[in-house]
């Protein structure tokens, strides 16, 4: 049976599925009969329903043992020998009117602990060796509890059912001595049996409300879970289709109520304006990759159809078309090894601590230039940094000459560096796309035109900006990157 009409099984999966509102409605039900199974598991109900035998027991048996002492200090006022099985015939008819009433078995036994009057029918019993009767007949109350078999009552039955009986002995006193012992048994409620003697029509009307109200519970959060995780669902299962327009209609399931509904859903959305990002990205970089190596592609494939179609070629005509092979061999190599920079630079690399001050100090050594100004730290890959600083840093040289300068800052949560330079500047109809990829003023001096792409690439992946400014007295490349936190 599929998730939405029941609970299924699958090879290696979990056992049961089903919908969210079923399973709330189950824990909502669970947790309502928790303090049941926990009353029943621990044995707290039974425990109390036994106290409650021993408390009866032992009032039954306090007013009994007046009684009895009562009687025999009537007899003894009649013939001052008397003693207690004196008064075991119509001690035992009294106990038995008793036993009606209070369902318990009585007896009373002598200073031996011998029975003389029972609500039962064995008199005579030696009762001596058990301890709670050596208890009473010592002058304290005595307590025991012993196993008995199943009384095979049903759970409806009067008769209580379960599997011990409390045994109570109070001391009979006549003057300063004790003359005997009440015994008083009975079997307490069985857990079970209690609860169903203990339902009444209101009980049973206010246990059926608390079942309704916890499955309308169930369903109503389950409601409120799933009309937006369904939102999610439905966006993300067109999002794989690559509708990416579904994004958009996350914005509701961002509103729900339920705060990780809310976080998944923007999850989601967020996730999928980045797919849509890259594959964007992903698109134009092949477009571009495809148009800036169809030229030196041509020229190689021209190359060699010219080498091949005149075998009588001269020397010095061939050497020509061999070199300018080479240098556009030369040019795709260093499109690819910028290529893969720049893949590099998009996929982030190991973040550490890196501090930009010594990153300055290391790269301006290198190339014997001033810096001023005072860097942070931030967390990134100290490589990938290092190969942007050093690429303006080129750049600046190539077309600004050794008018370069580097200067770090820090300005509250961000930090960075600028790199400037006193060149002619770049023109403004240049200016805008000086970031793009493949785009260069030196081709022909071989240039890829990719070292800024992967400036920009690098930066970006750190959550950094770059940004340039220029005129006809130089150019200015700012970078701003998060300040590492303290």
């Amino acid at each position: 049976m599929s998730a939405r009409g029941g609970f299924r099984r699958r090879e290696g999966g979990p056992w049961a599925v089903f919908p969210l509102r079923t399973w709330l409605s189950l824990s909502h039900l669970a947790v309502l009969a928790l303090p049941v199974v926990v009353l029943l598991g621990s044995g707290a109900l039974g425990l109390d329903l036994r106290n409650q035998t021993i408390w009866d027991l032992e009032h039954q048996g306090a007013v009994l043992s007046v009684l009895v002492a009562e009687q025999l200090q009537a007899a003894t006022e009649e013939r001052a020998d008397a003693q207690l099985e004196d008064l075991g015939v119509s001690l035992s008819k009294r106990l038995r009117e008793i036993k009606v009433s209070t369902l318990a078995g009585i007896q009373v036994t002598d200073q031996r602990g011998i029975v003389v009057a029972t609500s039962g029918e064995v008199l005579g019993e030696d009762l001596s060796g058990e301890a709670e009767v050596q208890r009473a007949l010592a002058g304290q109350q005595g307590v025991a509890t012993k196993p008995r078999g199943p009384s095979g009552n049903p759970i409806s039955s009067p008769s209580r059912r379960a599997r011990v009986r409390i045994f109570v002995a109070v001391p009979v006193r006549h003057g300063d001595s004790v003359q005997g012992a009440i015994v008083l048994s009975r079997t307490p409620r069985e857990e079970l049996q209690a609860l169903y003697h203990m339902s009444s029509v209101r009980a049973l009307l206010f246990t059926a409300v608390s079942l309704w109200l916890a499955l309308c519970m169930g369903l109503f959060a389950g409601y409120l879970l799933t009309r937006n995780l369904g939102i999610v669902a439905a966006g993300a299962g067109r999002v794989a289709e690559g509708h990416f327009d579904a994004a958009e209609t996350l914005l509701d399931a961002e509103q729900s109520h339920v705060a990780d509904v809310a976080r998944l859903a923007s999850a989601v959305r967020t996730m999928s304006v980045r797919l849509e990002g890259r594959l964007a990205y992903i698109s134009e970089f092949a477009s571009n990759v495809s148009h800036e190596f169809k030229t030196p592609l041509a020229t190689l494939r021209g190359t060699l159809e010219l080498l091949e179609d005149d075998p009588d070629m001269s020397s010095e005509q061939r050497a020509v078309f061999l070199t300018n092979a080479q240098a556009e061999l030369a040019r795709l190599e260093r499109m690819v090894t910028g290529l893969l920079l720049l893949a590099r630079a998009d996929e982030g690399g190991t973040r550490g601590s890196v501090s930009l001050q010594d990153l300055l100090a290391r790269v301006a050594g290198r190339y014997d230039l001033p810096v001023s100004g005072n860097a942070g730290g931030v967390l990134g890959d100290g490589v990938q940094l290092e190969s942007a600083l050093t690429n303006l840093v080129e750049n600046g040289l190539t077309h600004g000459g050794e008018t370069v300068a580097l200067q770090g800052w820090t300005d509250g949560e961000r930090t960075g560096w600028i790199v400037s330079d006193r060149g002619p500047g770049i023109s403004s109809a240049n200016l805008p796309r000086v970031f793009d990829r493949f785009f260069t003023t030196r081709r022909s001096e071989g240039g890829s035109g990719l070292g800024l792409s992967l400036v920009r690439a690098v930066i970006e992946s750190h959550g950094g900006e770059v940004h340039v400014s220029s005129d006809a007295e130089g150019t200015v490349f700012r970078v701003s990157l998060p300040a590492e936190p303290d």
